[in-house]
């Protein structure tokens, strides 16, 4: 006795039902998520009516309002900023430093930084600041 055969329908995988996912899932987290540089402690830097505008420097340091110190994304006390700059600053000591300091920082602690840096090994320094244009548009 013999069986008739069925044919079993072939079945086709189709890819491009995957590549219209895989395409809008990109758009997706390409405008949803848009990446910002955060800062770890917020900044208000002074206001001044002169400077340049220039790229940040090689090393940051951070002075937020609450006597907190950045190197860098690390915090660092007072006494060991010397230490945390000096390896950055004894292969190339004219790597440019960039100060950030809240606009509520005494002059003093921006002084007291200063000369840590410069004990350090620096020797080119810039100060943040923002210009006038920049607060009035706020």
């Amino acid at each position: 006795m013999e069986f008739p055969r069925t044919h079993r329908k072939v079945i086709i995988i189709s890819l491009i039902p995957l590549i219209d996912v895989s395409i809008f899932l990109l758009i997706f987290f390409m405008l949803a998520g848009s990446i910002e540089k955060f800062e770890i402690i917020p900044v208000d830097p002074p206001v001044a009516q002169s400077g340049k505008l220039m790229d940040e420097g090689h090393i940051t340091i951070v002075l937020g309002r609450h006597d907190e110190i950045l190197v860098g994304d690390d915090i660092v006390t007072q006494d060991g900023l010397k230490a945390a700059l000096a390896p950055e600053l004894g292969d190339n000591p004219n790597k440019v430093i960039t100060v950030k300091a809240d606009a509520t920082v005494t002059a003093n602690r921006v002084i007291d930084v200063m000369d840590a840096i410069k004990m350090a090994g620096g020797k080119n320094l810039s100060i943040v600041t923002q210009s006038k244009a920049v607060v009035h548009a706020q």
